[in-house]
């Protein structure tokens, strides 16, 4: 049950609160205060933007598991020039060094990313981080046996065409699945979820964007996901719960080598109206 605390004595009844609200939970009282209206709190999403717009501090918005809030009070957003920096020269890593990342910075990560929005703040997003290397080539072994039944059972499939090129570079001794990244990490949410595949995309998207600021390189899994998409073994065999669906892997290492300039990319496509 969410707990909505409204310090009166802060309250200076600019009803921006109840404005943000989009379940409309909050209004004025008759003191010109703000106030939850009686039996309102159980539509609560806890989203806490009430709690985040006081201008006086005046609201509190708790709930179970709710983590701690980071202090950005004497920080400035990223310039426009340094967000479009981070965007335009993030690129997709293929090779890794042999050294794992600590596990002390992936929870500094998911700390960080557990602030993208989720449809209707639901939080619906799960985390598996296959974090020992072995466990890694463990589950591109998987994927390779998973590659050569669909080769051999659904040529009619879309993915059947190129999947002979990773077989082949496996049986070389070359991993083209994961390209030898120390790490994989998995988004799942519950199956019944509508918008859980939405969720997972934009918090991988916040991961694959905020990488690079602790010098770590990612590159989305597609082979990966599409055995986990279709693999109920392979699901169980990383311990992804049978009511749940997983929707995307990344691999993510330190890169070997850098970047030295962006690529071409295309104009974008917009339609005016």
């Amino acid at each position: 049950m969410t707990d909505i605390r409204i310090n009166t004595n802060f309250c200076n009844g600019c009803a921006i609160c109840a404005g943000v609200c989009a379940y409309g939970i909050l209004d004025l009282g008759s003191e010109k205060k703000a106030m939850v209206k009686p039996g309102a709190e159980k539509f609560c999403s806890n989203c806490g933007l009430c709690e985040a717009i006081c201008p006086k501090g005046a609201i509190q918005v708790n709930y179970e598991n709710a983590g701690r809030v980071p202090d950005f009070s004497t920080e400035r957003c990223p310039t426009t020039r340094e967000m479009g920096l981070l965007i335009t020269t993030r690129r997709s890593v293929r090779d890794y060094k042999k050294m794992s990342v600590p596990k002390e910075i992936f929870e500094e990560i998911f700390d960080i990313i557990r602030y993208a929005p989720t449809g209707m703040n639901g939080q619906s997003v799960h985390w598996i981080v296959i974090s020992e290397p072995d466990e890694v080539a463990a589950l591109v072994s998987r994927v390779i046996d998973w590659a050569r039944m669909v080769i051999k059972t659904q040529p009619e499939s879309v993915i059947a065409p190129i999947l002979p090129v990773f077989v082949s570079a496996y049986d070389q001794g070359i991993d083209k699945i994961c390209h030898g990244a120390p790490h994989v990490v998995i988004a799942h949410s519950p199956a019944e979820n509508p918008v859980g595949f939405v969720d997972a995309i934009i918090a991988m998207t916040h991961l694959d964007l905020i990488a690079p600021s602790f010098g770590l390189g990612t590159c989305w899994a597609g082979i990966v996901q599409g055995a986990l998409a279709t693999s109920p073994t392979i699901r169980e065999s990383i311990g992804i719960p049978e009511n749940h669906a997983p929707h995307y892997a990344m691999m993510i290492g330190y890169p070997k080598y850098t970047f030295k300039r962006a690529p071409k990319r295309n104009s974008p496509k917009i339609t005016w109206k």
